[in-house]
């Protein structure tokens, strides 16, 4: 035992020698593996005089090793000797010398170790020699003769220790343990022994000291109080629900300062499982709800959240109730049950409406549970009835109210411009991770899931939550008219007004369908019935929504000093644009507030930048109501139209100017965006747009002219990227370098988005009079534009950034320009091409694809001579060994451009580009490639579009004969003499695609399907193999009986197909229609494999 203790010391020493340390800790782990290591650890933990705390902690771990891990090698000797020197250790240490209100003078975790290991031997002997446990234990618990009728508290700490151990290791299944089904069996054996032996006299014995203790130390009590409740979930209710022992709990709740043991261990009885009837009874018998009006709710909040918590769960149990017994669930109880549940729900729901308005938002999402309960019950109620009762109404209403408020900004919160919306509503936001209060994050939280209750009430009564906005978004704005009147505009308070409009904006989301704004007659459709949604009249009378649009409109509550009025101002603005076109004399209001310091010129950045995306959402809506206005408003906005391009002072030598990120800047882009829907309007003069686009981008194109001539002194090798070892830093020419680059970078990019608000001239139906249309007058400036554009493009080629903005620009120009810009796309592509990297060219094949369906065969011979290197380049990246993870997915996704790109070159009726005298010869080549992704099922949906691809071939060149370009000749042998045919509506002929067809499309189409790695259980390989299915009776249409013969003849007897087998698919193929064949294609094939 001496070594045990030297080597505990040595091993727990700071100080000690590292070769002792390690040697004393050896040896320890040795003691805990011996089989008899546990004889030495009791005796010495037992000892008198004892040893050092350490050294009997590490004892008691070693009787616990022995207990879980070897006891099938205590036999019932061993057993016995643990018990006799735990029983002798406890007559000891906790029953003899006792003296009045002390403890053991043992450490807390000490006798929470020990008590531990009691619990051990306690599961190992209960069932078999030591039946007496608790007998035992309750007698060292009576009253010592000096004691005065006072149990002994040393033994009542250690006893109530032992049984949370008990417990933790018979009971409780959240304590994580891992059980085998023979230590379960045991487990339930010792509680069932327990309940018929002992479980009565444990009560009995809770119950005295729980009165004992209330007077003499509340510890006692508040830990009694735990045990009740752990136990209480599988030992007989009656023992603890009887009037005696609730009125003693009751009295803990309502007198002491361990009320909130008190309030957990009664949330304990609510949740013990039971029977519908049996808990409706025991709820009744509490009478829970009348007890906790006299209960004191006024300081405490932890106490508040407690009696939530116990609210909550009572509530729960009688909505369960109230479903399980409903009649209209083909109910067999009895039918007082349900209304008898009905009505303690009601009496607890003024309770639950208190916990909802508590200022502490933990004590109302307590009760959020109950609440959401309680609608479902009133959305039961409506589906069986029609509508709600009155009763039900009233209740909705208390509770919305209640909802209202609490969604309301506390007194001590700051607000902050964060997205009302989710998603890419979002844009120009803070974000929510770089919001550092955390009670902010909390209510913004709380606010969402007030909003579900919000959206829920709505759904059951549209009318009720109609009423109550016009109620509280009126009287909200009223109050602030008159005060404003008054003279004290500032006298209301923001929270109030920002509640009020953060109503009116969730409104639209809460009420389904089309938000109405005026009131208007159903009229008469052309085919004879109604007009679900008739548009209304101008001056139409206004729905309440429409009033409270109007009231904020002309309330002039934008201009509230708080930002949070006007931001919310904007974002019902956007939401309800559509209130402007009946009510365009509202317009002037809301422009004026987005031109002036509450809008797009906000001091705050935040606010101002949400408010660029929300102009271009509001101009985008209601463009052709803003003509009036426009010259007004680019007049008011000139002097926020700058761009400011700058980098951090200190680039790190891994800073790449390609992932940089200007959020500002990106927000922005909308602004000037909103710039070109104004200018682009069809009422507004062709001239008099050309004025108004010159003053915009003239600017704009000198100071890019001015920049380009600096930019030409940079250095050939600079692309963006630092490197070296130290980084660089502001002022360094380095750093002025790429901050010229990013700077022409902003101003392509705006010069871009500016042209993406005019119309596209190839589809609008009013070209005529679109300014932008060729020759007239914006098309000189935008042809400015693509010069320019392409000028930064050559000079800084080698900067992605700059290859970047220009794909974009060019992207919009194509649509202003029409084709006013083919000339400038040969110079655009190659410059695009010369440096790209795999993302870049993933995303210039989009734009390709853009090209060719904009301008169809009049770009036929811009395309001859692209393709083919295209391809080449794709190939090349294609072919590498991928670098890391984004490399990999960059790959991914230009796996994907590229079968887009070849699938939209055939939706564009582009085809004859594959077999022109440039590109013919290598017809075979792209074809293998859309084979090979076609065959690879490693990445379905690319599969499914090379399998449409090759459909689309067919469609194409399916019909010619085997003598089109030679039998038997390599597909791509021979070509055309022209390069391009003339008239572009004549199909060309694909040499050898005959051959290619039989020899390849044909074999795939049935062995990917039969692949065992081809799973007939996904979705998505089974739009493979529809299309599939359409690519086979494509080839029918186009063959007929050469390509039926050729399967029953040919193709099906080589793969071993039963002849039966085969005519039946020939003339399934022949004789079925395309969705008829995909159903038998799909057993055919599930029949072969299997």
């Amino acid at each position: 035992m001496d070594h045990i203790e030297q080597a505990v010391a040595c091993a727990l020493s700071p100080t000690a020698d590292p070769v002792l340390k390690q040697q004393a800790t050896q040896y320890c782990e040795q003691v805990k593996a011996s089989p008899d290591g546990w004889q030495s650890c009791l005796a010495l933990f037992v000892r008198e005089p004892k040893s050092t705390p350490e050294t009997r902690l590490f004892c008691l771990q070693v009787i616990e090793e022995a207990l879980v891990s070897r006891s099938n090698n205590l036999d019932d000797s061993r057993l016995g000797f643990f018990r006799q020197t735990f029983m002798d250790y406890i007559q000891r240490e906790f029953v003899s010398g006792g003296v009045d209100n002390t403890l053991s003078s043992e450490p807390p975790y000490l006798k929470n170790k020990f008590a531990h290991a009691i619990a051990l031997l306690f599961r190992q002997t209960y069932l078999k020699s030591w039946t007496t446990f608790f007998a035992d234990m309750l007698a060292f618990i009576t009253p010592l003769p000096q004691s005065s009728g006072k149990s002994n508290m040393k033994m009542v700490d250690l006893f109530l220790r032992i049984l949370m151990s008990i417990d933790e290791e018979v009971v409780n299944t959240l304590t994580s343990r891992i059980s085998s089904k023979e230590e379960n069996t045991l487990n339930i054996n010792i509680k069932d022994r327990m309940r018929e032996q002992d479980v009565p006299a444990l009560a009995n014995a809770w119950y005295e000291l729980l009165t004992e203790y209330k007077e003499r130390d509340l510890s006692f009590a508040e830990m009694l109080l735990r045990i009740v409740g752990v136990y209480v979930v599988w030992i007989d209710i009656s023992l603890i629900v009887n009037e005696r022992f609730v009125s003693l709990i009751y009295s803990y709740l309502l007198t002491t300062s361990i009320r909130n043991a008190a309030a957990d261990c009664l949330t304990d009885i609510i949740k013990k499982g039971m029977k519908p009837l049996d808990k409706l009874q025991l709820i009744s018998i509490l009478g829970i709800v009348d007890v906790l009006q006299q209960v004191d709710l006024s300081s405490d909040s932890e106490f508040r959240g407690r009696v939530a918590r116990l609210v909550n769960n009572l509530g729960l149990q009688l909505c369960q109730i109230w479903q399980d017994t409903n009649p209209q669930a083909n109910s067999t109880y009895p039918p007082t049950a349900n209304p008898t549940a009905y009505t303690h729900i009601s009496q607890l729901v003024p309770i639950l409406l208190q916990f909802l308005r508590d200022e502490d938002d933990n004590v109302s999402e307590a009760v959020f549970g109950f609440l959401r309960e309680i609608l479902n019950i009133f959305k039961t109620i409506k589906k069986a009835t029609g509508s709600l009762p009155q009763e039900q109404k009233v209740l909705m209403r208390q509770i919305l109210e209640s909802i209202v408020m609490k969604m309301k900004y506390g007194e001590d919160m700051d607000w902050v411009c964060v997205a009302i919306a989710g998603g890419s509503e979002s844009v120009g936001t803070i974000g929510e991770d770089s919001i550092g209060d955390e009670d902010m994050l909390n209510f913004i939280e709380l606010r969402r899931e007030l909003k579900r209750f919000y959206d829920q009430i709505a759904a059951l009564s549209a009318s009720l939550t109609t009423s109550f906005l016009h109620s509280a978004v009126t009287t909200t704005l009223t109050t602030f008219v008159n005060e404003k009147a008054a003279g004290s505009a500032g006298g209301s308070d923001w929270r109030d007004l920002e509640l009020a409009l953060y109503l009116l904006y969730l409104y639209g989301e809460a009420i389904k369908g089309i938000p109405q704004f005026a009131v208007v007659a159903p009229s008469v459709g052309a085919n004879g019935g109604k007009n679900v949604n008739p548009i209304p009249p101008v001056g139409a009378p206004l729905t309440p929504l429409g009033e409270c649009l109007f009231e904020m409109c002309k309330s002039g509550v934008s201009a509230y000093p708080h930002p949070s009025v006007s931001a919310t101002f904007f974002e019902i603005a956007c939401r309800y644009s559509n209130f402007f076109e009946i009510r365009p004399d509202c317009i002037p209001d809301v422009l004026e507030a987005f031109v002036d310091p509450r809008g797009l010129h906000h001091p705050l950045l935040a606010n101002r930048t949400r408010v660029w995306y929300l102009f271009w959402r509001f101009t985008k809506d209601l463009k052709t109501k803003l003509s009036p206005f426009v010259q007004t408003v680019l007049t008011s906005i000139q002097d926020v139209l700058t761009i400011e391009a700058s980098l951090p002072p200190m680039l790190a030598p891994d800073f790449d100017l390609s992932t940089f990120k200007d959020q500002t800047f990106e927000t922005k882009t909308y602004l000037f965006e909103a710039v070109g829907l104004l200018i682009s309007q069809d009422t507004i003069p062709a001239q008099q747009q050309f004025e108004y686009l010159s003053a915009v981008v003239t600017p704009c194109l000198t100071e890019i002219q001015k920049r380009l001539e600096a930019c030409r002194a940079i250095q050939p090798s600079s692309n963006g990227t630092v490197g070296g070892v130290s980084g660089i830093t502001a002022g360094s020419p380095r750093h002025q370098d790429l901050e010229l680059v990013w700077t022409l970078h902003h101003r392509l990019m705006t010069l871009g988005s500016i042209a993406k608000g005019f119309p596209d001239v190839l589809t609008n139906k009013k070209g005529a009079a679109v300014a932008g249309t060729t020759g007239g007058p914006c098309a000189q400036i935008f042809k400015q534009v693509a010069e320019i554009t392409l000028e930064a493009l050559v000079t800084l080629s080698r900067f992605e950034v700059i290859r970047s903005a220009a794909r974009f620009t060019f992207g919009r120009l194509i649509n202003c320009l029409g084709q006013d810009s083919q000339p400038y796309l040969p110079p655009l592509i190659t410059g695009l091409l010369q440096e790209c990297s795999i993302m870049e060219l993933a995303e210039f094949l989009p734009f390709m694809s853009q090209v060719a369906h904009k301008f169809k065969a009049t770009i036929i011979s811009i395309l001859n001579g692209l393709l083919f290197p295209l391809v080449q380049k794709v190939f090349f990246f294609l072919n590498q060994v991928p670098n890391g993870t984004d490399e990999a997915l960059a790959l991914v996704e230009l796996r994907k451009s590229y079968l887009a790109f070849l699938m939209g070159l055939f939706a564009s009726e582009l085809e004859n580009v594959f077999v022109t005298r440039a590109n013919g010869q290598h017809l075979n080549l792209i074809l293998q490639s859309v084979l090979h992704y076609a065959q690879d099922m490693s990445d379905v949906p690319v599969s499914r579009m090379a399998f449409g691809i090759l459909l689309r071939a067919v469609n194409s060149w399916g019909s010619q004969g085997e003598n089109a370009g030679g039998y038997g000749a390599p597909v791509g042998n021979g070509s055309r003499s022209g390069s391009v045919s003339p008239d572009y509506s004549e199909r060309l002929e694909a040499p050898g695609f005959y051959q290619f067809m039989y020899e390849h499309i044909v074999r795939v189409t049935f062995e990917v399907p039969l692949k065992p790695t081809f799973d007939l259980q996904d979705g998505q390989s089974m739009l493979v193999l529809g299309e599939i299915a359409g690519l086979q009776k494509a080839i029918v249409q186009k063959q007929g009986d050469v390509f039926l013969s050729y399967l029953s003849q040919v193709y099906l007897p080589s793969i071993n197909c039963p002849p039966d087998l085969a005519q039946e698919y020939v003339q399934a193929l022949q004789q079925l229609d395309a969705k008829q064949f995909k159903k038998y294609f799909q057993a055919f094939v599930q029949k072969s494999r299997s």
